[in-house]
């Protein structure tokens, strides 16, 4: 029996400056990959009275991010210079590894995507248990490469 090969958890970055800054706390997330379409029908010639045939035309595509965590104020600055600003977002795909250093469970990333966005929400839900949401809206393509990052 085989299984599919699968994440065990995603980290949320964000390039400031030159390099790029892990949204810590954050510790799930969405990623929506959609193509927008509209339909067009055509009716076949040889029968002009049968009902017309739908075909699809890709007019676009677009990504979009949302993600999970709890509140950090060790970042809140960042959180609200990157709210509405076009910045550079990195999601590292990780698993878990099997053996144990220095009794800690360790991971390493079985790769990453890159691409171009605007946080266009930060939420935060305040009470013992505080928790946090963002959106990012993507622009331009979403890139994706194997292994860690350099």
């Amino acid at each position: 029996m085989s299984y599919p090969t699968e994440p065990d958890y995603i980290q949320i970055m964000v390039k400031v400056g030159t390099a790029y800054t892990m949204l810590c706390g954050f510790e799930g997330a969405t990623l929506n990959k959609a193509i927008q379409t509209n339909d067009r029908y055509r009716r076949d010639c040889a029968k002009p009275a049968a009902i017309p045939d739908r075909s699809v035309r890709v007019t676009g595509r677009s990504w979009d991010i949302s993600g999970t965590g709890v509140v950090n104020m060790d970042q809140f600055d960042l959180y609200e210079d990157v709210l509405g600003a076009h910045s550079d977002f990195r999601l590292l795909y990780g698993r878990y590894d099997n053996a144990l250093t220095d009794g800690e469970r360790t991971g390493s990333i079985y790769g990453y995507r890159d691409g171009k966005g605007v946080m266009t929400s930060h939420n935060e839900t305040l009470s013992e248990d505080s928790t946090a949401e963002l959106a990012i809206a993507g622009e331009g393509k979403l890139s994706w490469t194997a292994g860690a990052p350099a």
